[in-house]
């Protein structure tokens, strides 16, 4: 039966200052497409109920996405199913669905049965996310879910990045990926909850609290009540905590970045820091660098503090080695710090491969896509395209790694260089530089993607020329 919908003075109130706190907080941008993730309980179905009814004000495009962790039985899950495809056609969004086993992860991968259902979940909002090429997942975290957050990492011992949990938008968590957004972490649990039945909807009972996580229920259900004694308010007052945390924390991953730039020498297989360099710096960028080199290399591997402290630690020693979550090895040299998954095998080069066009060419971890075009240049031209006229290519067009005496005359220059100093000079990692595509014809190189086009493959003011567009795939998620 077709859900009938319904509001009410107290959920065009919700919805308003929703609205608000999105243009106060910048925690969703104005026309971008978002994934919302939706199990069917009170937070989630209230947070697309709300994104709906806000949407054209916010310019949004809504999809949503609906994921089965295996952990109920059948008949719950396919209800939780059947109830938010049909909350979705109510309110005319398209849906994704996808299921996981949580406990096998679990017990492969010797995690939590938290962190597994989290991180299989996330993969699949991530991997509708790029299908819809959204910008952002949405959750339907609350206050209290962030508070109850906030207190796990003070009882774990966590950093200042624990500290700065759930934050209104932040980075995906594995890697890249798109941002994640939470619009309704200022309500609370029972605003939710309220706003479903004022709504005329029946929530399914949330699934996550089928996991068996009995620290989170103690804080629910014990710490959280207890500290209620002394502070009624004290959800909203972790909450400041965490968004003093949350600037705190910005301002430091800022430096890192900038730090990761100039320090790191990354490939998909390990990322190495000299050590000198490296050791002197503050230990709160150390960790920060670390952290990045272990996304980098092993996709969701998150390790904790006391990991992180670890290596800090063995700097004092000459050599040493560290063992961190997903099989991953810090090995500390006399002159590097390598973060590596032991026993990959050495990657060899991509083959060469003639370039199609107009059509589609992958190459690597690249895609190449070309087309002919006609007419004047753009004013704009990105990074990762090129125009080249036509008249300049000589016989076909292919894609390959660099080889030893590869030069071209870069456009704007007198002289020749090779491309090994264009790489060079554009500080591209050693380990790195065979994996830059290079587009050549019979004449030699034309275009050495993301550097420089050659003098000779330039347009003359109007003319046919070929767009290449160059796409670098993101690393696939660790499975």
């Amino acid at each position: 039966m077709p859900l009938k919908l319904s509001s009410s003075p107290f959920t065009r109130r919700i919805d308003k200052r929703v609205a608000e706190y999105v243009g106060r907080r910048g925690c969703l941008e104005r026309g971008e497409t978002i994934v919302v993730a939706v199990s069917g309980g009170p937070d989630s179905t209230a947070l697309l109920l709300i994104l709906s009814r806000i949407a054209r004000e916010l310019g949004l495009k809504i999809r949503a996405g609906h994921f089965d962790h295996q952990l109920r039985g059948r008949s719950e899950a396919d209800g939780d199913r059947r109830f938010v495809a049909s909350l979705c056609r109510a309110l005319r969004v398209r849906l994704a669905t996808g299921q996981g086993n949580a406990a096998t992860r679990a017990k492969r991968q010797k995690e939590s049965l938290e962190d597994a259902a989290r991180k299989i979940r996330y993969r699949f909002l991530g991997d509708e996310a790029r299908a819809a090429e959204a910008t952002a997942v949405v959750t339907g975290h609350t206050l209290d879910d962030r508070a109850e957050t906030v207190l796990l990492h003070v009882l774990r011992g966590s950093g200042l990045s624990g500290l700065a949990a759930m934050a209104p938008r932040s980075p995906w968590p594995f890697g890249n990926g798109p941002v994640i957004a939470r619009p309704i972490v200022e309500l609370l649990r029972e605003d939710t909850v309220r706003y479903c039945r004022e709504s005329g909807v029946e929530p399914r009972l949330d699934p996550t609290n089928e996991l068996p996580i009995a620290m989170r229920n103690r804080v629910r259900h014990e710490l959280m009540p207890a500290l209620r004694e002394f502070n009624p308010r004290v959800a909203e007052a972790l909450a400041r905590l965490a968004d003093s945390a949350v600037a705190d924390d910005d301002f430091i991953d800022r430096v890192a970045k900038r730090d990761w730039s100039a320090l790191a020498s990354a490939t998909r297989e390990r990322v190495v820091f000299p050590r000198e360099a490296f050791a002197g710096f503050h230990p709160a960028i150390q960790v920060r660098l670390l952290m990045r080199a272990a996304e980098r290399v092993g996709g969701d591997a998150s390790p904790a503090a006391s990991h992180l402290s670890n290596i800090v630690a063995a700097l004092d020693k000459q050599t040493s080695r560290v063992s961190l979550p997903g099989g991953l090895i810090c090995s500390i040299g006399r002159q590097r710090i390598t973060i590596s998954r032991p026993g990959g095998k050495a990657r060899e080069r991509p083959s060469e491969a003639t370039l199609t066009v107009p059509g589609k060419t992958s190459w690597g971890a690249w895609t190449l896509t070309a087309k002919e075009a006609k007419g004047a240049l753009p004013k704009r031209i990105g990074e990762l395209e090129a125009y080249i006229a036509a008249t300049a290519i000589r016989g076909r067009m292919r894609v390959r790694s660099r080889r030893p005496g590869d030069r071209l005359r870069p456009l704007g220059m007198r002289g020749e260089k090779k491309v090994q100093d264009i790489l060079t000079d554009a500080k591209v990692p050693a380990e790195e530089r065979d994996d830059v595509p290079i587009v050549c014809d019979d004449k030699g190189v034309l275009w050495v993607v993301g550097q420089r086009l050659a003098e000779r493959a330039a347009v003359r003011g109007k003319g046919t020329m070929v767009h290449v567009r160059a796409r670098r795939a993101r690393r696939a998620e660790k499975r």
